[in-house]
């Protein structure tokens, strides 16, 4: 393995502090684009590349691809500065750049094991090049081991380079803010390839810069989510705990949360988006190895998971009390994005409360106003249509267009008027009041 010359890095250290090192973003997704444009902002020169093509097309016209607070306007002002351009030859991009930001995907494949093959191929492609004097950057969510068994025997079989890994810490929807203001952890191979790293996203990062080693910066990323995705099931198996005793989740949240060392999350429909349920199973499979037995991480898992199916367990209670099922009645899903206020679906708890509701017999209408999406089912022109003739309204995501209806209208035009309010965006009271049977997770019957 060769390294680079001390003189070497104080030349690229130099272009990083005068911003005039040239940026290459291999991967132009959810995490991709926002990166490269968040570098260009700050006055980098970047060029993207992905395999999609039409993606390429979209973006040297400044098109946004998908919906992100800031995108839009930030995409057009760059591409028309030339800040950020785009290629379509990999070996062309990572020829121009001194710095290259490998963000691609790393999803869960066979088995809920981590699919490393995207960056498999990218380090394998950038093994076949010259990476002499270059600083190469991996914020792809990978598995414990990765760097070390898959990443350094590419990129520094021949070449005299630095390395680093230096995971995403941003959310879907405020992106742009998150980039810049979370602290940035840098996973140093050797401590130069940190420096050069931290010296960069400094340039960034308007809050603290750690460095550590690139084993405990893969983990770190992993435990993070997972912390989250745990204290989720906590509060979602409390809210089902809370509908047994007869008590309102939503009122207990709030007196536990009075303690100033308890912090009892919001209870859902589910997890979703590109992290939560995927991480925990990079954590728990390291690369090349057997999975890890962890029984509070898979737990949590299979209770966030199991989500959906309890959401249409209330579904079913609820129309039964009007002595009907859900075959051939009419449900409306308000929201299919995993989350308030963005367009992403990935690993939405909506597709398997479809799902469920489809195989179940019901008429399924579903309206989200920040995608196309449906899960294979109609989608409705608007809000109204969707709820006309309805025996249940499921609201799945909070977006911010869902928390300000007018219940009076709805429950006019519903055939049944039943809520299943995921969100707990409404009180049983308000709905109760003007004659809608209110049905929520962890609402045990007692008005909020």
């Amino acid at each position: 393995m060769k390294t680079s010359s001390l003189s070497d890095k104080d030349s690229l250290l130099t272009l990083i502090e005068t911003k005039t090192a040239k940026i290459g973003i291999i991967g132009l997704g959810q995490v991709g684009l926002p990166t490269a444009l968040s570098f260009c902002d700050v006055g980098f020169s970047v060029v993207g590349n992905d395999l999609n093509q039409t993606l390429l097309e979209k973006l040297a016209k400044g098109e946004s691809p998908f919906k992100e607070l800031g995108l839009s306007n930030l995409l057009k002002s760059c591409v028309e500065t030339k800040k950020f351009t785009v290629d379509h030859n990999f070996q062309k991009t990572i020829t121009d750049s001194n710095i290259i930001i490998v963000c691609v995907p790393t999803p869960l494949g066979n088995s809920i094991k981590p699919d490393l093959s995207a960056l498999e191929n990218v380090c394998t492609l950038l093994s076949e090049l010259s990476l002499d004097e270059k600083l190469i950057i991996i914020e792809s969510s990978i598995p414990p081991g990765t760097m070390e068994n898959i990443v350094l025997p590419y990129i520094q079989k021949t070449s005299k380079c630095w390395v680093a890994f230096v995971p995403e810490r941003l959310s879907p929807g405020q992106a742009f803010s998150e980039i810049k203001t979370t602290p940035r952890i840098i996973g140093y191979v050797d401590k130069t390839s940190g420096q050069l790293a931290k010296s960069l996203y400094e340039k960034l990062v308007t809050s603290q810069v750690f460095l550590t080693t690139a084993k405990v910066a893969e983990i770190s990323k992993l435990v993070e989510n997972t912390y989250r995705d745990v204290n989720v099931a906590l509060a979602n198996e409390i809210s089902m705990i809370c509908e047994k005793y007869g008590v309102d989740f939503v009122e207990l949240q709030k007196v536990c949360n009075s303690h100033p060392r308890v912090n009892l999350l919001d209870a859902g429909p589910g997890v979703g988006g590109p992290c939560l349920p995927k991480d925990p199973y990079l954590l728990l499979n390291p690369f090349n190895s057997k999975t890890i037995d962890s029984k509070i991480i898979q737990s949590a898992r299979i209770i966030n998971d199991y989500m959906p199916e309890h959401v249409i367990e209330i579904v079913k209670s609820a129309l039964s009390k009007f002595s009907k099922d859900l075959k051939n009645s009419k449900v409306t899903v308000l929201g299919v994005a995993y989350k308030a206020n963005v367009s992403d679906t990935r690993f939405s708890p909506a597709k398997d409360i479809i799902s469920k509701l489809v195989q179940s017999g019901a008429q399924v209408h579903v309206f989200d106003p920040k995608t196309d999406e449906t899960f294979g089912t109609a989608k409705s022109p608007d809000l109204w249509s969707s709820v006309s003739g309805s025996d249940v309204l499921i609201i799945v995501t909070d977006h911010d267009e869902f928390k300000n209806l007018n219940l009076h209208e709805i429950k006019s035009k519903m055939n049944t008027p039943i809520l299943v309010d995921t969100r707990r965006i409404y009180s049983s009271k308000q709905a109760e009041e003007i004659g809608i049977t209110y049905c929520a997770i962890g609402y045990g019957g007692k008005s909020s």
